[in-house]
């Protein structure tokens, strides 16, 4: 029997190790083609792309200062491109930063939409740097009509002098304008259409073949978990570790199908916005939506996508490792019921803790990416922590009885237990709270903090306590042969043997009154299997004493006449 379970571990561990290395490669293959093209993207030749910088966060976002100055700051773009950066006092501001680039960007485009001032070509565009002797500040001039004004911040923010930052103003915005002309002819605008056309084809196939894939996988999926759930329970020792083998390697290709389905929902969304994202910035009338796309509710909602992704990657490993564990325990032939239980309900704390941590982490990205200084909230929080902790101590209470509850092994969901004078299946468990179900369908709710003492009907194995009181003239060797023979039955039927582990034990007689002979029988069996054990043999214990004669114990009970005689009083039988 040893070498057979030896020959299945190695059989398990051979086919797992098979599995799980080609399910991995499978699982990775959207993300390798997806970073390939993201790759290809960034390392495109700018000429291949009508020599034009098409995918550059730089003139998205900026790089941006330091903020310890206290100084706002505003880009100035063309097309979408960031040309440069404004700067002001964050307090004070006279006219606002915002309106002062946004002045800039209108005349720009009014250039731009004018063929730039009727002329047809910006090298004819005559831009200079004039000195306002009113505020002795370098101004810029485009064909007579003032641009702008390059302020002390303004140069100090790139650590250059005001007049040399205005030369460089000058050449940023001849070389801005020239690009402006040439994104505008014919033949740029018809080579990026193609090129447009080319991508959404691209877009389109990417976006089938992940959605067959998907579906190939929900298919394999609903498979797997209808196998799963129709799997017959063996007869046989080996024939139900063969079984296990099979249900553990089931469920590993199913989480691995899961994560491959995590995979391709994050490749399908990346092909479809960064596809789109490089299709707006094709041409310089659509370009500008790419800063919207990057926009604060963007980034929340990227940011909130992003958080359920994690939490849902977290989860599945989370169920990868535990997983693990399972098949550990079988592959060492150690009881696998028991650590089933208990690794499944540390899965769910664990999941638990990964969800509010991540939840939290996000949250706070969300909060920084819409301008709220971390620092001084995080700060508040410890405070408002440290007094929510006075005054909710119960619930300190309860997550720390809950984390030895489930260190120490005392139960699991799944398990039957017994809290005072509460009993039933535990259901649910977390560190605050264990929920059971008891035999009228009623759910329980119990904090944590109020268990101290509990019985565990369920853990490692089980007992079937029964005593049978049979009538006191009946022969004891007569009554324990019937037992034992009874017992060795029940325990060589294999759908029994199952569920017995040990050969039933008749004790033998316990208690001798006048009411008959009490004996007492006990059966090991496999945890939550002692109801059904104890109902069987009940059952046939019955039928068997009939067959036999033998009857139960009843009272007796005797009266003393007054002539000194005793006569002993049967109780009357009724007839049918």
């Amino acid at each position: 029997m040893l070498n057979k379970f030896v020959q299945i571990k190695k059989d398990f561990w051979k086919k797992f190790s098979r599995t799980r290395k080609s399910w991995r490669f499978a699982s990775t293959l959207p993300l390798l083609l997806g970073a390939i093209a993201f790759t290809i993207a960034l390392t495109t030749p700018y000429s291949a792309w009508g020599q034009a910088e098409l995918f550059s966060l730089n003139w998205i976002m900026g790089n941006r200062p330091n903020d310890a100055a206290q100084i706002d700051h505003a880009v100035v773009r063309l097309d979408g491109y960031q040309l440069f950066l404004l700067a002001a006092p964050a307090a004070n501001q006279q006219f606002p930063l915002e309106q002062r680039s946004q002045g800039i960007e209108e005349e720009l485009n009014r250039i731009v939409s004018s063929n730039f001032n009727g002329s047809g070509d910006p090298d004819n565009l005559a831009i200079e740097v004039v000195m306002d002797e009113k505020s002795e500040q370098p101004t810029i001039e485009i064909g007579d009509r003032y641009l702008m004004t390059v302020t002390t911040i303004d140069a100090q923010l790139q650590g250059r002098d005001p007049q040399g930052w205005a030369n460089q103003i000058v050449q940023i915005l001849r070389d801005a304008l020239i690009r402006a002309k040439q994104e505008r002819q014919p033949q740029f605008l018809l080579n990026r259409s193609v090129m447009a056309m080319a991508i959404i084809a691209a877009i389109f196939v990417g976006l089938k073949l992940i959605t067959h894939w998907q579906w190939r996988l929900k298919r394999h999926q609903e498979a797997i978990e209808s196998r799963l759930e129709n799997e017959a329970e063996s007869n046989l020792e080996v024939a139900a570790a063969q079984d296990l083998q099979h249900q553990l390697t089931q469920q590993q290709k199913a989480n691995l199908r899961d994560l491959q389905c995590r995979a391709l929902e994050l490749t399908y969304v990346g092909i479809l916005g960064g596809g789109t994202f490089i299709v707006l910035g094709l041409f310089p009338y659509s370009r500008w939506l790419q800063s919207f796309l990057l926009s604060t509710p963007l980034q929340v909602m990227a940011i909130a996508f992003l958080t359920y992704l994690l939490i849902r990657i977290s989860n599945l490993l989370i169920e990868r490792f535990s997983g693990f564990l399972k098949a550990r325990e079988f592959a060492m032939l150690k009881p696998y019921q028991r650590m089933d239980l208990r690794v499944s309900t540390v899965s769910r704390v664990l999941k638990n803790v990964a969800g509010i941590i991540w939840f939290s982490l996000g949250f706070l990205t969300i909060l920084s990416s819409i301008g709220f200084d971390l620092v001084p909230l995080l700060a508040g929080a410890g405070i408002i922590g440290l007094a929510i902790s006075f005054a909710a101590q119960g619930l300190i209470k309860d997550v720390i009885n809950g984390f030895l509850i489930i260190l120490e092994d005392q139960y699991a969901v799944g398990d039957v237990i017994v809290i005072g004078d509460l009993g039933g299946l535990v259901e649910n468990m977390n560190l605050r709270v264990t929920q059971i179900r008891n035999n009228e369908g009623q759910l329980i709710t119990i904090p944590n903090s109020s268990i101290s003492i509990v019985q565990n009907l369920s853990k490692d194995w089980a007992r079937v306590d029964l005593t049978i009181r049979v009538a006191y003239a009946t022969n004891p060797d007569q009554a324990l042969d019937i037992l034992k023979n009874l017992s060795n039955e029940i325990y060589q039927e294999p759908i029994w043997r199952a569920k017995i582990i040990d050969p039933p034990e008749v004790l033998g007689i316990d208690d001798l009154q006048h009411s008959g002979m009490l004996i007492r029988i006990w059966i090991k069996t496999q945890p939550l299997q002692q109801w059904a054990v104890s109902r069987e043999f009940r059952r046939r214990l019955k039928l068997r004493m009939e067959e036999e004669g033998l009857e139960i114990g009843i009272p007796q009970q005797v009266t003393v006449l007054a002539s000194g005689q005793s006569q002993s009083l049967a109780p009357l039988e009724l007839q049918p």
